[in-house]
Parts: C-alpha cells; structure tokens; sequence
C-alpha cells in the first residue's frame, strides 16, 4: 500500500525543485474535475511559453478531443493519443495490424483481426472486453504486453518467441511497423517531443503501459517540466499491459503530486460502495477523496435479474428512469453479457446507444453521423410531414434521392429514376413534377395518399417497399420512430450500453451493473495480487460511473466479482 502524503498543489506545479525531476503527478479520481483541472494547466503553459510549446497526449482520441473541445490555444496536432503523436514523428508509416491479409494467408492457424488503423492511432480498440478474437489476436496482445512492460525476451514464453520472430519477420519483409514498434522506435531513437515542447501532458496516464510512460518521461527530460495526469485505482487495461506500478513509480517529491480531492459525479451511497470496493487492492496511492454532497442510492436488482434475464426488471426499470429523462448506462465486463440486454431493448423499441464508441454499429444503431445511415434516410422522409413538428420542411430533391435510394424499383421507380436523382441538385426543391418524374403512376398515388395520413402511415408506406437487403437494417429504427415520434432520432437516446471499457470517463445519472466475469476474468479474479486487482478496478471504474443511483445487478452464476 502506497501511503505517501501528496502536498503539492496546483499552482506549485512548474515552480518547485526540479533538481530531482521535472515530473508532476495530478491524481483524479471519478468526478473531480481532471479535465477542467488539466484544460487550466495547458492555458497557464500556453501563457508563459507559447502555443508551440505545449504537447497533449492522451491514452484515447476520446479524452484528447474531450480536451480539444474546450478551445485550447494550441495546434490540433499538439494534441491526441500518444501513438498518434509518434505515428507522425516517424513520417507516418505502414501499419501491420492493418495489413495482415498475406499473414492470414501464410499462417491461417494464426490468423490476426485486421484493424482499421486510425481506430488504433485513436486509441478505439477493441480489447479483451469483446471476447471473440482470432487465435493469432491472442498471441499478438500477448506479445504487445510483455513488450509494453519491458519484459526481456529472455522472460517471454519458447511459444510467444515463435510468434513474435515469425512476426517480425513478417514485418521486416514488408516494412511495416506495428502500433508497439511506433512507441518502442521513438523511445529507441527519437530524443525529445516533436518540435520540442516546454512541457508536455499525459493524460489518462494509468492506462499507459511501462513502455509509454518511459517515453513520455524521456522526453519529459528535455522539457521545462512535465505532468502525469490520471488515477491508477482507474487502471483497467491491464490486458495491454497498463499498470498502476508504472504511475506509481518512481517516486517523487511529495510536493510534485497533486490530488484533486472532491467529486462533483459520485454521491455519498455510491461513494461509500466503491471505496470500500477499491480499498481491496493490494497497492495504491492513498487519497482524501470526497463524495458529492448529495445521498444517492446504492441498490441490488432482484435475485433473477441476471444479464441473461434482463426481460423484465432491468429493462422495466432502465425505461422508467429514461421516460423521467435520466440518462441511464447498463454495463458489463463482456461485450456477449450485453446481448440479451440489446435483444429486449430492440423488441421494445427502447433508443439506446454508445457515444464512447461510436464506430460500433451493434451498440449504436440508431446514428446521424453518416448521410446514408438509416435514421437520416427516415428523417428525409418524414421532414416535409405536417407531424414532424416546427422544423418541417418541403422535400428537397437530396431527400428525395436519399430515402428513395432504398426502395424496390420495380413497380414503384421509373427506369433509370435513381440516377438521375443522384446526379441532381441536392438542393433543389422536389415539387409534385419531380414526383411524377420519379414514381410510377399507382406508386405516386399510393405515396400521396401516404401523405396524407399521419407519419405513421408515411413511414409505414416507405419500409413496406425497400429493397431485401435493408430491410432487416431499418426495422429497429422505424419502429423507435414510430413509437415515439420523428425527432427521437434527433436526440441522444437516455440510454447506453458498453462495457465498462468503452465508457471509462463517461457518467450517466443511473448505472446498472452487471458483475459476471469471463473464464479468464474469473481466473484472474481468483487469484491474489494483480491480477485480481485488475478485475477489482475494472468495476470500481463501472460503479463510479454513476451521478445519482448505481443498480448491482444479481450474477448469474458463481463466475462474478462479489460487489
């Protein structure tokens, strides 16, 4: 147990001795402000050494546009993920994970996931929270760990040597680099930050691994100073090789760390749940840590409320507490443990979605984001609607092409209707000419008189007609639609579903957990030290996600954490 006194204060930092080091830890835990705190340090940088002279970095694109949004005055380039910092020093090469297709071909039994690579560089990566992974994934996230953790090839496994020799030889062969060779390359050979920063940020330090965190300490040498900004009791990428050790260590002087004491997130109940949930690991930076002055509530869900049940009580009370316009996040240790969840909230027409990780179609199937999604091709139908409310609109000839795109053509389209559409002025107004240009005659007047009852009827016309390969695609958002009108695609569902990986810095007003474990989280668990560390402090990152009422889910079977 680490019991040093932090003494420090914020507005020591960059003022103290640096004769010993010229590094700063700010310790956050949930809900004291980390964000707000480091946006004020970067500003108080940025006045005394200009906007060129500061360098951000983060373990995630999330948390370093989190930062970028509050309207720093520096570069975007001078902020994002570590790897995407060093993707760029070493003139942006090929990435491996991201060119596996002749590995795949050349060891099938070894087969890698390709990714894409700036999911990667954003720090959007999968992790072992998915559960289903290729047998040369494993391998690959093994040889990832122990290279993070500067662990001597001596110390590697005779299987995982194979691996990673038939891996590098892999690589050399086709000049790639892999995402682990874009950190170790730096801190081999590059010196200082690009373009030399006078001080440089690493937020969310506790999910760096030992390899990172030297890097970032090397170069921290040739700045001003630098800080470390994070909470190892929040460590939860363990499988990456993340470890509290390695912001835990060196020590430093006690006026160099800062902990930032009160939570503006966690009320008192789910306070006292968690922190004496925490309190079970073997080693951490003792901290004053104090709950939102409200009470809160801390409550168990009934006994047959298990993931694999979630018909009735879980998803009853998820949407009571949406209806009353809390936000509510359901989250488990595996992605597979969320499956039921999503199967009754699809049945019942429930919005949810995960704005942490966006690119997951399974958890956000309901997005705006891309023109040609469904939501936005139902929104450019049911626009020019008397039901759409005040925003109503006429149809332009861009709407037309957009919802039109998926219908069957035979029968309905003319020949070579779509086409033309497509070619057209986006803009233009579709007017009843257009119409009449674009549908056959019983096709036309069917869809008007669609028109003309309410949007239900509209909406109902159009998904009756689309094409079989989108049909499956669109039935989960015309039926949110339907039952509970157009604009619900405008708004961000109340509710969100992720493990408790993907949303690590969100928050919700309610969250309910689910405390079951998977084959290897149970064995971890069921060991002393770190290992069942990393499992207690992947749920105390679950349980402080929540502003007013935490739910603990009952387990559906021995295989679970004990909350």
């Amino acid at each position: 147990m680490q019991s040093e006194r932090a003494t420090g204060t914020l507005q020591d930092i960059g003022s103290r001795d640096h004769s010993i080091t010229s590094e700063y830890r700010i310790w956050g835990p949930p809900g004291t402000g980390k964000t707000t705190n480091l946006t004020r340090q970067i500003r108080r940088a940025v006045d005394r050494f200009g906007p060129d002279s500061v360098l951000v970095t983060s373990f995630s694109r999330a948390a370093a546009a989190e930062l970028a949004g509050r309207d720093l005055p520096i570069s975007p380039e001078r902020i994002g993920t570590l790897h995407a910092h060093c993707y760029r020093a070493l003139g942006a090469p090929q990435i491996a994970e991201a060119n596996v297709d002749e590995w795949n071909r050349q060891y099938p039994h070894l087969q890698i996931t390709p990714v894409r690579k700036q999911n990667k560089l954003d720090g959007e990566e999968a992790g072992e929270e998915d559960g289903r992974i290729r047998p040369g994934d494993l391998w690959l996230q093994e040889l990832n760990r122990f290279r993070g953790l500067m662990i001597p090839v001596e110390g590697w496994s005779a299987n995982l040597r194979d691996f990673a020799g038939r891996w590098k030889e892999y690589k050399d062969a086709l000049g790639l680099l892999d995402f682990t060779d874009l950190i170790e390359t730096c801190y081999r050979d590059i010196a200082a930050a690009p373009k030399r920063p006078a001080v440089i940020f690493a937020d969310e330090a506790q999910d760096l691994n030992r390899m990172q965190l030297a890097l970032i300490r090397k170069w921290g040498r040739h700045c001003n100073y630098f800080i470390v900004c994070g909470d190892e009791d929040q460590t939860i990428y363990s499988f990456s090789g993340a470890s509290p050790d390695a912001m835990l260590d060196p020590d430093i002087p006690d006026d160099h760390k800062i902990i930032l004491k009160q939570s503006y997130r966690v009320p008192r109940a789910v306070h006292a749940a968690a922190d004496k949930f925490i309190r079970q690991v073997t080693r951490r930076q003792e901290k004053v840590y104090l709950p939102r002055p409200e009470d809160g509530a801390c409550l168990r869900g009934p006994l047959n409320a298990s993931y694999k049940s979630p018909d009735y009580w879980v998803v009853k009370t998820v949407a009571e507490h949406a209806a009353k316009g809390r936000t509510v996040m359901v989250l488990a240790s595996c992605a597979y443990m969320l499956e039921p969840l999503v199967a009754v909230l699809r049945k019942d027409a429930i919005p949810f979605h995960n704005p942490y990780r966006r690119s997951n179609g399974y958890w956000n199937p309901i997005r705006l984001g891309r023109k040609g999604s469904t939501a936005n091709r139902i929104l450019a139908l049911l626009a020019a609607h008397p039901d759409f409310g005040d925003d109503r609109r006429d149809w332009t000839l861009g709407d037309l092409a957009l919802w039109a795109e998926w219908l069957q053509s035979k029968g309905i389209l003319k020949h070579g209707a779509k086409k033309r559409l497509q070619a057209a002025d986006a803009a233009a107004p579709a007017t009843i000419e257009t119409l009449d240009g674009v549908f056959e005659d019983g096709a036309l007047e069917s869809l008007l008189e669609a028109f003309e009852g309410d949007y239900r009827t509209l909406l109902d016309w159009w998904r009756r007609r689309v094409i079989a390969d989108v049909h499956k695609r669109i039935q989960f958002p015309a039926e949110v639609t339907l039952a509970h009108g157009p604009r619900t695609l405008l708004e961000p569902p109340k509710v969100i579903v992720g493990t408790i990986h993907s949303v690590k810095g969100g928050e919700a007003d309610v969250v309910f957990l689910f405390p079951d474990l998977s084959d290897s989280g149970l064995t971890a668990y069921r060991r002393h030290g770190p290992p069942r560390d990393a499992v207690i402090r992947t749920f105390y990152v679950g349980m402080t996600r929540a502003r007013e009422r935490l739910y603990l889910c009952a387990p559906d079977s021995a295989a679970a954490a004990v909350l």
